[in-house]
């Protein structure tokens, strides 16, 4: 019985050696990943902000103080009883 245990503990030996390598690639491949999307959200968060900063800046140029000026008519439209506008 000897022999029979000591063979079944080979192939989980054998099995964890091989899978050591599989699992540190893993992780370089997933911490790779993981930077490039983190470089990706970082660079639209920063031109979601940099667009917010210069929405903000042109705002604060035209500002509420500034007089619209224009020209304008008055339209008064007809009364179907052909009566008079009242002033």
């Amino acid at each position: 019985m000897t022999a029979t245990s000591v063979n079944s503990r080979k192939p989980n030996w054998l099995a964890s050696l091989l899978l050591i390598p599989i699992l540190i690639a893993a992780a370089v491949v997933g911490f790779f990943v993981f930077v490039v999307i983190l470089g990706l959200v970082l660079l639209a968060a920063a031109g979601l902000m940099l667009r917010l900063w210069w929405l903000r800046r042109k705002l604060r140029r035209v500002g509420p103080s500034q007089i619209l000026e224009g020209d304008y008519s008055i339209v008064r439209e007809e009364v179907e009883r052909n009566e008079p506008l009242r002033r």
